[in-house]
């Protein structure tokens, strides 16, 4: 596999004639809310960039310059720059067609809710706010439908909603409120990640108080 660069200004031919290493870069981010933490199943996008590091000195390349990668000594994909950073050409993200996630709720364990009140619009009213804190397992399947191994980043961030537990195998990497997996998946092959996690649900439903049932009936 190869990519070429259009020349543009302030751009010499010749710099594209270097010898450069292509990496491929990928990864998924999965991120829950407090009502698709508990959601039967979900899925997610791998996203992929394509990475040139060449020999030699620096080049600062335009943004958005055209970039074409061949295979086979054919084009297969017409992309553009990001961004060059020292001695690296990095293309845009695109979404990776070649990688499935499947994310399914495993099991739910509900924890026991707090009560409390909060005052309604009307005056005969209140809103009652049940607030519990469930620990939730899932499983997401990542799926490489290619004929070769592939690595990829799996990015699960917390929020104040949702934190992190636990998980199997355990991350590769913390920087909270992220927790990173390196995978590596076979060709043709699957990588199965487990995330434990604790939820904050809160669930409020409108009542007439106490003090007026009486009333109605």
């Amino acid at each position: 596999m190869k990519a070429t660069v259009p020349t543009r200004k302030k751009i010499k031919l010749k710099w594209f004639k270097s010898k450069c290493k292509f990496n491929i870069d990928r990864k998924i981010e999965v991120q829950y809310t407090a009502i698709s933490v508990s959601s039967n199943k979900l899925t997610w996008e791998a996203i992929i960039k394509y990475i040139l590091v060449k020999e030699g000195e620096n080049v600062d390349l335009p943004t958005n310059s055209p970039m074409t990668l061949y295979k086979n000594n054919l084009p297969f994909l017409f992309l553009n720059t990001a961004e060059s950073i020292g001695n690296k050409i990095i293309s845009e993200e695109l979404i990776d067609d070649d990688v499935i996630i499947n994310d399914d709720i495993v099991q739910i364990e509900e924890g026991e809710p707090k009560i409390t009140f909060e005052d309604a619009i009307q005056p005969k009213e209140h809103i009652e706010v049940r607030t519990s804190f469930d620990l939730i397992s899932r499983k997401i399947n990542i799926e490489n439908k290619l004929n070769y191994p592939i690595e990829l980043v799996l990015d699960f961030k917390q929020t104040k909603e949702v934190t992190f537990i636990g998980s199997e195998p355990e991350p590769s990497e913390i920087e909270e409120p992220n927790y990173k997996f390196k995978l590596s998946i076979p060709p043709e092959g699957t990588s199965k990640t487990t995330l434990e996690l604790k939820a904050k649900i809160v669930k409020r439903v409108t009542k007439i108080k106490p003090e007026f049932l009486k009333k109605f009936k």
